[in-house]
């Protein structure tokens, strides 16, 4: 069992580090749209394996001039959040093929949930009530968001896939909270994204020949995933979720399918229905409970 985190360096306020958790939320939201007029061009495991391979690239001259910092410590626990990472894409991945898209989206967000029971077993961090309330509204919110309410909800071979990237997703979570204050967060990122583009790639290979790269826009697509949503992001997210809670932390995660539809509209024209117009406020109502909630 985990025990409590390492002392944190002052310099980065709880609010702070929220909102630029909130930052890095509204840039994978933007991810979905942009990853729909990539999938025509490239397959999800190849689409991930380049991805990630361009951000460790991006990466790579950041590294190398800081490498006296680079120790055992973190290439081990850069490993290990590589391969949390990768996992939860590739259960994702594959577990998206059986079921529907409303219910992996769901399913996947349930890591809101789970974060907050791995952050007290594991880090011994009991969230607080308005942090709790938060959750609540904001699993009520996804379902709206998310379900559709036509169809049954029983669990499928899909389903269990999903949920596996859920845990592997709130794992993340809890890994970046207890080691991303201890370790340096520019080579631990750099060691998390290249352990996720060798594995990606390598899983890529083994499964399909490797696609042509020459469909129109498709390197700018690729430079928006791999420079600020993932690259960008992956730093970002290391650097300071240390010093805010992870139950916080899950919650405003979970908005991303609520930036996702937002930018669907705007780029893609994709009307969200009212249901989900009243899952997304849901959402937002339980981000905000939380933040004010917990420093009233």
């Amino acid at each position: 069992m985990m025990q409590s985190t390492p002392l944190k360096k002052p310099g980065i306020s709880p609010l702070r580090a929220d909102i630029i958790l909130l930052t890095v939320t509204l840039i994978w939201g933007g991810t979905f749209p942009v990853l729909k007029l990539l999938v025509v061009a490239m397959s999800p495991f190849y689409l991930v394996a380049v991805r990630f391979l361009m951000a460790f690239a991006i990466l790579t001259p950041f590294a190398l001039a800081n490498r006296h910092r680079l120790d055992v410590r973190t290439w081990q626990v850069g490993v290990g959040l590589g391969l949390l990472l990768w996992g939860g894409f590739l259960s994702q991945t594959v577990g998206i093929q059986y079921t529907t898209a409303s219910k992996a989206a769901f399913i996947t967000a349930l890591s809101v949930v789970i974060t907050p029971v791995f952050s007290t077993l594991l880090l011994r961090k009991r969230p607080g009530s308005a942090a709790l309330l938060g959750v609540v509204l904001a699993t009520v919110g996804l379902g709206l968001l998310t379900l559709d309410f036509s169809q049954p909800l029983a669990l499928h071979k899909g389903d269990l896939l999903i949920l596996l990237c859920a845990f592997l997703y709130a794992l993340q979570i809890i890994a970046v909270d207890y080691y991303g204050a201890s370790l340096d967060p520019l080579m631990l990122t750099w060691v998390e994204l290249g352990t996720v583009a060798v594995v990606g790639l390598v899983v890529a290979m083994l499964r399909e020949p490797m696609p042509r790269l020459d469909t129109p826009g498709l390197w700018g697509g690729l430079l928006y995933l791999a420079l600020f949503a993932t690259a960008a992001a992956q730093y970002l997210q290391i650097r300071v979720q240390p010093y805010t809670n992870p139950t916080r932390v899950s919650l405003i995660f979970s908005l991303e399918p609520v930036f996702a539809a937002i930018l669907a509209l705007m780029i893609l024209g994709e009307q969200l229905p009212w249901l989900g117009q009243i899952g997304a406020g849901f959402m937002l109502m339980g981000v905000v409970v939380s933040e004010l909630g917990d420093r009233v």
